[in-house]
């Protein structure tokens, strides 16, 4: 709340500094079509860093012999390359001009930034077209090591790929500005923290950006910027860099109407107008190395922006690693995206286990060491919520289910052809990443998904540790005793509350278009994004309370 006083504080002040001096929205050049190809978050990892798969987290799942190594967050290492080899094929053969990856490239470590810019300039080779990338948060840690490298360094090794064609480098970050042709000019973006995940523009990049679009207003330059970072939310929770409204509103009425983004994974298209009535597109490409394994091909006319979002379906399974079985490589071969999706839906599987069935984040969070009433708790706990959450959604004869646990309180379960509450979890999650989340998920799965969790809270219940047990690991956590009665009736009803308003945050768009295919214009969007951080907090706060006390 500290952090948010002082940003909403900031944008007021700069405001009302900046009132009445800043110039005008800046007039577009007539322009020849550009067609450019988009990637990001590719997150290549080459072989020596891939490592042995890890079995930790895999209770409950429905396949895990098969899908049992996937990342809990649905990226694909160890089919990286494969799928990378893909997409450069792609480039090469498309109408595409060049190839722009909006970051977090490789895993971070230095043998796979290597291996990837040799990907890159045998891709340029092939395609007689070049590739220009920018940092995100995986890629740059404050220094060498053996395990990341500095922001120099990624500027060295990625230098045929914008740095060495630059007409502008920005000193003391990876940020830079190239021409794409006669017209546009890309101002690649540098807005990394190095060695954390958050995101910002510095005070001396944004000096850097100042100049930059004074000079592309004097070269008669159309500006098109790409950073990790998103400069709009694309959902109601995202975190932001600081100070994005002000950013946001800057960029529209300083000749910067489109802004190409990575980092959250999505498929998402956000838009906003400043007070002057310019357009601002924030179009965010998802994880190339996660289902659905997304680039985009956009071109660009003078009045309008064309969006057409395109899909990895094959890969060259000869391009992968020793440790996926022969059973795995033909489940590839035979439907890559059907596997990738299955994929997807385990991480998901996985994470509730790591992050609800096991005590391993209660445990790092708090500081519960071994041996106290407070780490027997959590271990006891969070068993009792991963069983509770990997019950079979409705009766199969093989023991406790949502279903039967249900039926004593008369709710019925609606009828659906998911086994798992993980899978409807992991469908509205899909829906986010894969973009257009309305054809992917519907209103009955966030129906289906709030009565499996009521159901996995009841059955939890039944088995809650010792009144004992528990006010030990709330005491520890909280620093006061509380009933397990107590206990139960606020996990029910609280639990419920933020999870219905977790999901609606998550699944809802927060500004449309659409996301994978459409046509943008430069006027303003009836559906824009509101840069006011109090009211999106009022009405996150609303929602919360609303849904709690209903």
């Amino acid at each position: 709340m500290h952090k948010l006083f002082k940003t909403t504080l900031a944008l007021f002040l700069t405001c009302c500094l900046l009132c009445g001096i800043l110039p005008c929205g800046l007039s577009f050049a007539a322009s020849d079509p550009l067609q450019l190809m988009v990637a990001a978050d590719t997150h290549f990892q080459c072989a020596a860093d891939l490592g042995a798969f890890s079995d930790d987290y895999t209770e409950h799942l429905l396949e895990p012999a098969v899908y049992g190594y996937a990342s809990t967050q649905g990226q694909m290492p160890y089919e990286s390359e494969a799928i990378l080899a893909q997409m450069l094929t792609e480039f090469a053969s498309s109408d595409a001009s060049c190839l722009l990856i909006a970051g977090d490239l490789t895993c971070g470590k230095p043998q796979s930034h290597r291996a990837f810019a040799q990907y890159l300039k045998k891709a340029e080779a092939a395609a007689g077209k070049p590739v220009f990338v920018i940092n995100g948060n995986h890629d740059c840690d404050a220094e060498d090591s053996d395990k990341g490298i500095s922001m120099q360094t990624f500027r060295e090794i990625y230098a045929d790929f914008g740095y060495n064609e630059a007409i502008s480098c920005h000193g003391d970050s990876a940020s830079y500005a190239v021409d794409l042709n006669d017209t546009y000019r890309l101002l690649a973006i540098d807005t990394c923290i190095y060695g954390e995940d958050e995101g910002r523009i510095g005070t001396s990049v944004f000096r850097w950006i100042k100049a930059q679009t004074r000079q592309a207003s004097k070269d008669g330059k159309t500006l098109i910027a790409m950073m990790h970072h998103s400069i709009l939310p694309h959902y109601e929770l995202q975190p932001m860099i600081d100070n994005w409204q002000f950013f946001a509103s800057w960029f529209a009425d300083h000749g910067i109407r489109t802004v190409l983004t990575g980092h959250i994974h999505a498929n998402d298209i956000s838009s906003t107008a400043s007070d002057r009535k310019n357009t601002l597109f924030d179009i965010q490409t998802g994880a190339l190395i996660a289902s659905p394994n997304t680039w985009r091909l956009l071109t660009f006319l003078p009045d309008e922006l064309h969006v057409e979002s395109r899909f990895i379906t094959q890969i060259d399974t000869a391009l992968l690693p020793p440790m996926l079985t022969n059973r795995q490589k033909a489940l590839i071969k035979a439907d890559f995206p059907s596997y990738a999706h299955t994929y997807f839906v385990s991480g998901v599987g996985k994470w509730l286990n790591r992050n609800v069935g096991s005590a391993d984040r209660l445990v790092r969070w708090f500081k519960l060491k071994e041996g106290t009433g407070a780490y027997t708790a959590a271990k006891e706990l969070t068993g009792v919520l991963g069983d509770a959450v990997g019950l079979d959604i409705y009766d199969t004869g093989k023991g406790k289910s949502i279903e039967s646990v249900l039926r004593p309180y008369g709710i019925s379960v609606p009828q659906s052809a998911y086994q798992k509450p993980y899978e409807v979890a992991a469908t509205l999650m899909y829906g986010l990443f894969h973009g257009d989340e309305a054809t992917i998920s519907s209103r009955a799965d966030t129906e289906l998904l709030l009565v499996c969790l009521q159901g996995a809270l009841l059955a939890a219940a039944q088995h809650m540790p010792t009144p004992k047990t528990l006010d030990a690991l709330v005491t520890a956590v909280t620093g006061r005793a509380l009933s397990k009665q107590s206990l139960r009736k606020w996990s029910e009803q609280w639990a419920l509350a933020l999870l219905e308003t977790l999901a609606g945050g998550i699944v809802d768009d927060y500004s449309a278009p659409a996301d994978l295919n459409v046509t943008l214009r430069w006027e303003p969007q009836a559906n824009t994004v509101t840069v006011h951080p109090l009211l999106r907090l009022i009405r996150l706060l609303t929602e919360f309370f609303t849904r709690r006390f209903r």
